[in-house]
């Protein structure tokens, strides 16, 4: 009788434990697969990384769950928790919401710092990506912009046009597709966004050097220019001292915010322990108040004619001549030299004649390659004279560039 008792206080001593994590269990609310994803997703994009992982682990345990999907959140997890250690300390100074479509025309810049243009105003049979800026320069030289393959470039060829368009480099391509580039004044920095593989999510703002011997390896830039959404298009107006970049953070439909920041000479981090980290990583709030300087510079900003467009009308080319120091005249203003202007009408005179006769041409070669021989005369007679007219405008060319650089050397 005793050896039973004593059988029953152990029995019930084991029952105690087991009873008390049964009740927890059953306090405990249960989730589906799909709400404990959801739930995961949630506090990544709400910048959560303790509670994004808890679910996470649940996620592992789940039977059901599927792993390929549960380790891809993981990663981007693990990626903004490595991101977030490195917040940069910047100072957003203004923010506008404007239209997805043509949202870079509301990016005010200085004429130093370049243009950026519509891809609908690329030369004639350059191809390009659906959504793309293309990137020109003060000097005119050179073209860069997205396609479907990643950023590509064009230069300005002497005689005015542009040549075939050429991949910027692979190692800003690999692993993502490059787009929404811009390049600062010294011809080397150069910004872009890309899907890569260590994005935090969609499109993250990247920046690299050109060398002569070919591009940098690409550094992410990370918080708070990157987020688990799509940041694009990042300009600096070294002329102004602003910085500009593109988000859809902010989920506002078919709209996006841009924002106005202040770049630094070398980066300064947020302290880790500060308990607005993750609000200033994803720029939940401006910087405020305003310094005199940055007011100053806001009122900078808001001096500069709106639109950036190189189709626009008031800043529309009359016609695109370069000059051998990189500049390129666009107006019968730019001149100088009243004499070069003259040699000017006689250019762009036989410059119009000559493309008049290249389309002509071109129409009896694709006349004789269906097999009409009848203007095969015709041809051989306009290819002599194209190029005598190929001759002649470089000479025309070449003197109307003496003539304006001698007038510069008078003065």
């Amino acid at each position: 009788m005793k050896t039973k008792f004593i059988l029953m206080i152990v029995a019930a001593a084991l029952a105690g434990p087991k009873a008390e994590a049964a009740k927890k269990r059953a306090a405990t609310p249960k989730f589906t697969t799909q709400e404990l994803m959801a739930q995961a997703t949630d506090a990544f994009l709400t910048y959560n990384i303790d509670l994004a992982n808890e679910k996470l682990a649940a996620l592992r345990a789940d039977k059901k769950a599927d792993k390929t999907e549960i380790e891809a959140l993981a990663k981007q997890v693990n990626r903004m928790d490595e991101m977030i250690q490195r917040v940069q300390d910047v100072a957003v100074i203004d923010s506008i919401n404007v239209d997805r479509e043509d949202f870079f025309r509301y990016y005010r810049l200085s004429s130093s710092a370049g243009r950026l243009l519509d891809r609908h105003e690329l030369p004639s049979g350059f191809d390009a990506a659906d959504e793309t800026v293309v990137f020109y320069p003060e000097d005119g030289s050179v073209m860069i912009w997205g396609t479907e393959q990643g950023l590509v470039e064009s230069r300005r060829l002497t005689d005015g046009s542009w040549e075939v368009p050429a991949e910027l480099g692979s190692v800003i391509n690999a692993g993502g597709t490059a787009n929404y580039p811009f390049q600062l004044t010294d011809g080397s920095t150069l910004y872009f966004a890309s899907d890569g593989d260590d994005s935090l999510g969609g499109l993250d703002l990247y920046i690299t050097q050109r060398t002569r011997d070919g591009v940098a390896v690409p550094q992410n830039m990370g918080m708070p220019y990157n987020s688990p959404y799509d940041d694009y298009m990042l300009a600096i107006d070294e002329e102004t001292g602003a910085g500009w970049f593109a988000t859809d953070r902010n989920q506002l439909g078919n709209k996006v915010t841009i924002y106005v920041f202040v770049p630094t000479q070398t980066r300064v981090n947020i302290n880790i322990d500060d308990p607005a980290l993750a609000d200033r990583a994803r720029i939940a709030s401006l910087t405020s108040p305003l310094s005199a300087e940055q007011q100053a510079l806001l009122e900078k900003i808001a001096g500069i004619s709106d639109g950036n467009s190189y189709g626009s009308t008031d800043i529309a080319p009359e016609f695109e001549f370069p000059l051998p120091d990189g500049r390129v005249y666009t107006r019968w203003e730019d001149f100088k030299s009243p004499q070069a202007r003259r040699l000017m009408e006689n250019y762009i005179d036989a410059l119009a004649e000559s493309r008049t006769d290249s389309n002509a041409l071109e129409h009896m070669r694709q006349r004789y390659s269906s097999g009409k021989s009848d203007n095969n005369q015709s041809i051989l007679t306009l290819e002599r004279k194209q190029r005598a007219a190929q001759q002649q405008l470089k000479k025309l060319a070449n003197q109307v560039i003496a003539e304006e650089l001698n007038a510069g050397v008078a003065q």
